[in-house]
């Protein structure tokens, strides 16, 4: 997930936990009024529990988004390294005497003659 859609989730749940507030509130408030209360306030612990777990779920697959975009990472630095060790091995050549004219004279035996 990319910061941004981490950053709506965020804001929704914040939004859905106000909206529960309220509902709350005003249930908790009708209270005194109707005669069920029991049957409310079982209701507005079956809603509590129900956001509780699609928050749970939430962060479960943030989680997991967060740990792919790490594996990810951790894959491509270690291709880089790769690809620099690479580099740096192959960056000096080794000289070929077989065409230098000359070579013969550099692998004298002997320079006092």
């Amino acid at each position: 997930m990319s910061r941004s859609r981490i950053d709506e989730g965020a804001y929704e749940f914040l939004r859905r936990v106000q909206i529960l507030d309220d509902e709350y509130d005003e249930k908790r408030s009708s209270l005194a009024v109707h005669n069920n209360g029991h049957e409310i306030l079982a209701e507005m612990h079956a809603v509590r529990a129900r956001e509780a777990a699609e928050a749970e779920e939430r962060e479960r697959l943030e989680a997991e988004e967060r740990e792919r975009q790490e594996a990810a990472a951790r894959e491509q630095r270690e291709a880089i390294a790769r690809s620099i060790a690479a580099r740096r091995a192959n960056d000096r050549a080794a000289p070929v005497d077989d065409d230098d004219p000359e070579g013969d004279y550099y692998r004298r035996k002997s320079w006092l003659v």
